[in-house]
């Protein structure tokens, strides 16, 4: 028996013998760190009691959540697998050698212990489990450490616990618990140290929260504690907060802990000095070195006045911090670019994270090359110049800008000089002939017409006003042309294609997509030039606000509304079947395809969800292609799923109706309000915007496309890459510049590998992982106020009222669901306010959760005011900083009226 007692200074024992939290305090031992002796009664004991009792079988059986209110509940489980716990009796022998150890610990008498869970799945760098598990305080004598001991063994079966391995995808039947016995460390002051700030990732920054009694007040959040900054490099204090102590667990003298209130005048009073703060610091600093320099998460536990000798701190428990931001950048700064105001519109609203650098490379310059230039015009990066309506698109720290240019020196003023020069030359006719220019498909279509000039140039002009040229353009000519680019890559599997095949693969389709974008921009500005006369008539003539251009554009159907559809005809197949039902609500989202696919039940839905993927799942969360599209990473829509499967909300079709009546009735007050000529100009700006504004978002559902048979090819080449040994993972190929790519293609036909590249990739990982801790400002310099290109407006710091667009009418109050990453869609809380970044198509799947809009970017014609409008929630773009200034869970009201949303509770 006794290999089920293992001492904390018997040296090294692995993980699976003593648990997480008696591993690290066996290391902790043997680096000679000050921690009270003690043992770990093992898992093999938890084993054999199991095994003894024939309890696991029972165990897994009762251990299955249920489904309460919608919701998963391990409530019942947890209440069925510990009475069996408390049904069995420990064998007469275990509990004589746990006797033994315990009272090993002391010369005469029973030492006060401190009776710790230690599972072989907890206080582990992806799995803390802080606090799921049981810990018993100042129990004495032997029967009462056995008892303890196994009330630890069952607390392995807490509901926390079981839902906290549930969603980890732990499998219960792989879990065994250690338990530590420790003395106990007589106290005056305690509490926990991070030996990096969890709240920002610095890590030049220890915190500690310290307060009196034992560290079960801080742990436990009982009291607000004292905070501690520690300066790293002078392990001295750098700020101080003494909180509110009010209350300190105690030891009781016959075994246990109660809690006191704290003396009036101790309340305010700082429970360690600068000098004590700094010797904890250091003894923090030196465990983190045990741990290979993993930032840790310390509870500690001091003794003694200061000045005393016989004062000392010791260590309790050591473990990884879990889920750690990675370091803030330092000294970062937003360079200008001369002459030109840097501004987050346009293509540049669908790149919000930091490019990655085969992104940069590759399509910031196939925008370029997909535009007409002056000759001589250079691509020059950062350094080119826009031209006319041309753009370009630069990055400042990795993050897009495009840049709008201010008139002065340079190639503009050049370049302008010599068109002036060459319109002088020419008579005013040839000028007017030459800006208003029918376009060329048009001319190729009157030639072709089997009609008389006058009648096709009459029934075309009837068509125009029903839909611009750029609208029948794009139906016509650029939508086929892109999706017959993207068609000749697709026709072939990856693994078919050379290496040089597959690079130039990466390349065609790189300049469709940004081909692409050009004729997407011309549907967005159609869309926004009539919606925009749309809404400066209303402006000008309906004044207070009377009307938005909004009221009377929605309620069309559009590709959004068939994804929802066929979304939610999914969970409602689902919903039909009881069986399918539970599995859809108690498997976390990232186990919910595969588990459907493994139900004999679950054929058809399987079916429609890969119909759904086929259909929708191409659309991207953002346009660099370093991010995968849902049919690749399906997690949003798993999470969505699931979501319309505890609650459905809302009949979309329902809904379409009452936001279609709506529109009827702003339709009918216009005409009542507006009379005469202006009845008339209300009627040509309704009619124009509602006929070529749809067509937006049918554009945009397209836009990326072309990454997801992009991504096949240069994985395949990254595969070839690694197994070459000039790559260490399939991805690095995003992470470096397409020169970089023929090199290692060049040396892998030689057999040589290229390792360097695997460095630089590495590197430029990290970087793009440091650049998305920098807070991207939305204009450099900033804005001073609100513009026509606009896509952000600047709130005052401390501002309870933000402003922003105006896009979606209405107001509504309600709770915030802060979501920055398609990752964090679990997240969205259904009946809350979506608060984000910004959102591409693949995000309308929140919509109909939400019941009110706001984002950092955009503006009237950004997707978010457009489906904002077709689900008739109130909505507020560009705000800048609102997923900064707003936290999940704060009461807020948005006023899609007036542009504002107004923090009532943060």
């Amino acid at each position: 028996m006794t290999g089920h007692i293992v001492a904390l200074d018997a040296g090294d024992a692995d993980l699976e013998t003593v648990g997480g939290k008696g591993h690290s305090l066996m290391r902790l031992v043997g680096a000679g760190f000050p921690v009270p002796p003690g043992f770990v009664v093992a898992t093999g004991a938890y084993r054999r009691f199991v095994a003894d009792h024939g309890l696991e079988p029972r165990i897994l059986e009762l251990a299955r959540p249920s489904v309460v209110d919608g919701t998963v509940s391990f409530e019942g489980a947890s209440t069925n697998v510990r009475r069996l716990f408390e049904a069995a009796d420990l064998p007469a022998d275990l509990i004589a050698v746990i006797g033994r150890a315990y009272g090993g610990l002391a010369a005469a008498g029973e030492p006060a212990v401190a009776v710790r869970s230690s599972a072989n799945a907890e206080d582990l760098p992806e799995a803390s489990f802080a606090g799921q598990q049981e810990t018993y305080l100042n129990v004495r004598g032997a029967q009462a450490v056995t008892t303890a001991v196994k009330d630890c063994w069952a607390s392995l079966w807490t509901p926390q616990a079981m839902h906290y391995r549930h969603e980890l995808g732990i499998d219960s039947g792989s879990v065994a618990m250690a338990v530590v016995v420790q003395v106990m460390a007589p106290a005056d002051v305690s509490g926990i140290l991070f030996t990096a700030n969890p709240a920002t990732g610095e890590r030049g920054e220890l915190i500690v929260n310290a307060s009196f009694g034992l560290g079960e007040a801080v742990v436990g959040g009982q009291v607000t504690p004292d905070t501690f900054v520690i300066d790293r490099e002078t392990l001295s204090p750098k700020d101080t907060v003494v909180g509110a102590k009010v209350l300190m667990v105690v030891p009781v003298a016959d075994g246990g802990t109660r809690i006191e209130s704290v003396a009036a005048q101790r309340q305010t009073a700082a429970s360690l000095d600068g000098a004590r703060a700094s010797e904890l610091a250091a003894l923090a600093v030196e465990v983190e070195r045990t741990f290979d320099g993993v930032p840790q998460d310390i509870e500690w536990a001091y003794r003694g006045a200061a000045g005393n000798s016989t004062a000392r701190f010791r260590i309790l428990q050591s473990r990884p911090i879990t889920n750690l931001a990675p370091p803030p950048p330092k000294n970062v700064t937003w360079p200008e670019i001369p002459g030109a105001q840097l501004l987050k519109r346009q293509v540049a609203e669908n790149m919000p994270d930091p490019l990655s650098p085969l992104f940069e490379d590759l399509y910031l310059r196939a925008l370029f090359d997909v535009q007409d230039w002056p000759e001589g015009w250079e691509w020059k990066g950062n350094e080119t110049r826009n031209w006319m309506k041309n753009f370009v698109i630069v990055t400042v720290n990795g993050y897009a800008y495009q840049p709008i240019y201010r008139t002065g020196a340079g190639d503009w003023d050049k370049h302008m000089a010599k068109v002036r020069s060459g319109q002088a030359k020419r008579s005013r006719w040839a000028n007017f002939k030459a800006t208003f220019a029918m376009p060329e498909f048009m001319i190729a279509e009157m030639k072709a017409a089997p009609l008389p000039y006058w009648i096709y140039l009459f029934a075309r002009t009837l068509r125009t006003f029903r839909k611009y040229p750029t609208i029948v353009r794009w139906e016509r000519q650029e939508l086929p042309a892109y999706l017959a680019a993207i068609g000749e890559w697709d026709d072939r599997v990856p693994a078919a294609f050379s290496d040089a095949e597959l690079l130039a693969g990466m390349k065609s389709l790189t300049v469709a997509e940004a081909r692409y974008w050009l004729a997407l921009r011309s549907v967005i500005g159609t869309a926004k030039l009539t919606d925009g006369g749309l809404q400066r008539f209303l402006e000008e003539n309906a004044p207070e606000g009377r009307f938005i251009s909004g009221s009377f554009l929605s309620g069309f159907s559009s590709k959004t509304l068939e994804a929802e559809l066929a979304l939610r005809a999914i969970a409602a197949a689902i919903r039909s079947d009881p069986v399918l039902t539970e599995l859809a609500i108690v498997t976390p989202a990232p186990r919910l395809l595969d588990a459907m696919r493994q139900c004999p039940a679950a054929g058809a839905v399987c079916e429609a969800m890969d119909a759904y993927l086929r259909d929708f799942g191409r659309q991207v969360f953002n346009l660099d292609f370093v991010e995968p599209a849902l049919a690749e990473d399906p997690l949003p829509f798993a999470v969505s799923l699931e979501a319309l499967v505890r609650d459905p909300g809302h009949d979309p079709v329902t809904r379409q109706k009452g936001v279609a009546r709506t529109r009827r009735r702003a339709f009918a007050a216009a005409l009542r309000f507006f009379r005469g000529r202006r009845r008339l100009e209300f009627l040509r700006a309704y009619w124009t915007a509602r006929n070529n504004y749809p067509a937006r978002e049918e554009a945009l559902f397209h836009m990326g496309l072309a990454w997801s048979t992009f991504r096949p090819l240069a994985l395949e080449l990254g595969r070839r890459l690694v197994a070459v040994g000039t790559f260490r993972r399939p991805d690095d190929v995003f992470y470096l510049a397409s020169e970089d790519l023929a090199v290692a293609i060049a040396a892998k036909a030689g057999g040589r590998p290229v390792p360097r590249l695997a460095d630089k990739a590495a590197k430029q990982r990290d970087l793009r992982a440091l650049r998305f801790r920098m807070d991207q400002p939305a204009a450099i310099p900033p804005a001073k106020r609100k513009g026509p290109l606009s896509t952000v407006v600047s709130n005052a710091e401390g501002d309870d009222v933000l402003r922003g667009f105006a896009v979606s009418p209405g107001t509504v109050t309600g709770t915030a669901s802060v979501v920055m990453t398609p990752n964090d869609f679990g997240k969205m809380r259904p009946g809350s306010i979506l608060v984000c970044p910004l959102t591409t198509p693949a995000w309308t799947q929140l919509f109909p959760h939400a019941v009110g809009l706001a984002t950092d970017i955009g503006s009237i014609l950004a997707h978010g005011s457009i489906v904002a409008r077709e689900y008739g929630i109130p909505a507020v773009l560009g705000i800048g900083d609102v997923t900064q200034r707003v936290r999940s869970g704060d009461r807020i009201a948005v006023d899609g009226n007036r542009g504002t949303v107004t923090i009532l509770d943060p």
